[in-house]
């Protein structure tokens, strides 16, 4: 027969183990509510957002990065990859302004240096798409994209040689770039190199078929 002090100790463990267990679950709902707490909404909207671009939903990336930077203004990279969707879409002006903003706060961001000179560039501004292509690649040596960028910039404003030379420095750096080849070839073929642009195009289409030369 269990005496009454063995009684009372067994009543006191089985307390202890009910009020344990009913603890569990308002614990459990105290780390849920500390981790919603210590989320970043911005950067949430940002992932989401770089989702959708990936998704091809233009739109809803779009809203997601303002999402982005309505939480947090100071958000350089969602201010640059808004900017790179409003390019996508053919709003060269937001482009611009969303890829400037990036880089007041952000003056090292070679992304955005490169990103913005490709707006410029399709809105005609050569010399100030040379110019952000030039701190692109003052940022970052081997920014092949930015070579290429300011090579279509250079071979616009009809600086053949110095097209050809961005275009060469592009490809030395990925040669596996059909777009490099072919532009070169462009280049060469203004230039009245022929056998070279004829060898450029040959190339680019190895890498792509279904790239025409022209």
């Amino acid at each position: 027969m269990m005496s009454s002090k063995g009684w009372l100790s067994n009543s006191i463990f089985l307390l202890i183990l009910i009020v344990v267990a009913a603890s569990f679950p308002a614990l459990a709902q105290k780390g849920k509510q500390d981790q919603n707490a210590n989320r970043d909404p911005a950067a949430d909207y940002y992932n989401r957002g770089n989702d959708r671009h990936k998704a091809g939903d233009l739109d809803g990336a779009i809203e997601d990065y303002t999402f982005a930077v309505t939480f947090n203004s100071k958000f350089a990279m969602a201010w640059n990859n808004r900017g790179v969707i409003h390019y996508l879409k053919g709003d060269l002006d937001k482009a611009i302004a969303d890829c400037g903003k990036a880089l007041e706060l952000k003056p090292d961001y070679a992304e955005a240096w490169n990103n913005r000179g490709n707006a410029r560039l399709d809105k005609g501004d050569l010399a100030g798409a040379v110019a952000d292509f030039d701190r692109a690649i003052s940022l970052n040596s081997r920014y092949a994209q930015a070579y290429q960028g300011r090579a279509n910039a250079r071979h616009a404003q009809k600086d053949l040689d110095g097209a050809i030379a961005d275009y060469s420095r592009a490809i030395d750096i990925n040669d596996r770039s059909a777009l490099s080849w072919h532009n070169r070839g462009a280049a060469r073929k203004d230039k009245g190199q022929l056998r070279e642009a004829v060898a450029d195009f040959d190339r680019a289409l190895k890498l792509d078929p279904n790239r025409a030369a022209t």
